[in-house]
């Protein structure tokens, strides 16, 4: 079976297939017909061998670009279980005794690459084929290396009903990406992938940014020294919104150029932006000015209220005492609101050190002169 070119296996080989990737891609294509075959040729791979590793809003722009190239493809749903195989989950059939190119293989494939990336476990990436139906070498190495990751599982490199039964529960506790529609979650798993290590110290205040938006000024994926020893919350939030598969907002409001500070976002909601000459990137769910209230027992009262309503995938803004816009707020993505149980709601956010999730009350949130809870809207 043929395989990837190998500017596209490298991108294979992160686990996921990104916005950044996408213009490297679509930039190749523009050079000249034979790289706009070979692109094509790559995007179309992508659409139908490597799909589960496509980053947010990425099978839509795939579809747009291929379709621009004179072709037209249909994105499968992202994989969520092994449930099309019921022959595999019922021990009538094991692979590849049953057959090398048995149809429950390309399941089994997508499987394995799509705990690739929503975990980022690189041992069961298929980054030479993908999934092409082949139950071949490559297929036996990442089936191996997922049931060496289970002690009751027997490592043989064959999916028999109890390899197929572990697999199915594991995939079925994560969370699908949504290839052509972003969704809430998206924006949650990617504010949890951008505080892993290592990309968590990008993020802290000691280190360069390395940025992950290519319609941002700053170069992507290399360090920016300038913004060494300093905050960088917002940079993290406009990072969490573009790999979530929604359009961060910018300064100019052009689609590009630098995020805006942490008070400034709300300029960028459905309450402000028509005055601000700004598209709608927001819906303004809560406003709060908690240093206006006097009394401290109200002013604990009113921000509950707001944790209260937070969601998951909603980001909490922040506008710290004095006129400061440049080191003025604090960007927090809700990752989990924990509010009934122990009134606190996990929010993901650059710190000194690294960008980490952390626990907050309405404790945490003060002193601040504004607080405004945003729901993201504008997906790419």
């Amino acid at each position: 079976m043929p395989s990837l070119t190998p500017v596209t296996q490298l991108l294979a080989q992160d686990t996921c297939f990104s916005v950044i990737d996408f213009v490297d891609l679509r930039s190749r294509g523009q050079r000249s017909r034979r790289d706009s075959r070979a692109a094509l040729q790559d995007a179309k791979m992508l659409v139908t061998r490597y799909v589960d590793l496509l980053d947010p809003g990425m099978g839509k722009w795939l579809q747009a670009l291929i379709q621009d190239w004179g072709e037209t493809l249909t994105l499968p749903d992202p994989i969520e279980n092994l449930a099309a195989v019921p022959e595999l989950l019922n021990g009538a059939v094991t692979l590849p005794q049953d057959g090398r190119y048995h149809s429950a293989v390309v399941t089994v494939q997508r499987a394995l690459m799509a705990l690739a990336k929503r975990r980022n476990i690189k041992d069961y990436l298929l980054p030479r084929y993908g999934a092409d139906g082949d139950y071949g070498g490559e297929t036996i190495a990442a089936v191996k290396a997922f049931q060496s990751d289970y002690t009751d599982l027997e490592v043989t490199g064959s999916v028999d009903q109890k390899t197929a039964q572990t697999l199915d529960r594991v995939l079925r506790l994560t969370r699908p990406t949504g290839m052509l529609t972003a969704t809430p979650n998206d924006i949650v798993s990617a504010a949890v992938a951008l505080c892993e290590h290592p990309k968590a110290l990008n993020y802290g205040v000691p280190h360069p940014w390395v940025n992950i938006d290519p319609f941002h000024a700053v170069p992507v994926n290399r360090p920016f020294s300038f913004l060494t020893n300093r905050w960088k919350c917002n940079l993290f939030g406009g990072n969490v919104l573009r790999k979530g598969g929604y359009e961060p907002p910018f300064y100019g409001n052009r689609g590009g150029g630098e995020y805006p500070n942490a008070n400034q976002w709300q300029k960028w909601s459905d309450r402000y932006a028509a005055i601000h000459n700004n598209k709608v990137h927001f819906q303004l769910i809560a406003e709060l000015q908690p240093d206006a209230i006097a009394d401290s027992d109200e002013r604990l009262r009113v921000v509950n209220q707001l944790l209260q309503v937070a969601e998951p995938g909603d980001f909490l803004m922040q506008d710290h005492p004095g006129p400061s816009v440049a080191d003025g707020g604090h960007t927090r993505v809700a990752v989990a609101n924990n509010f009934d149980l122990d009134r606190t709601v996990a929010f993901a956010q650059a710190q000194f050190a690294r960008a980490e999730v952390q626990d907050e009350e309405a404790a945490d949130l003060l002193p601040a002169e504004n607080l405004w809870l945003l729901r993201p809207n504008l997906t790419m």
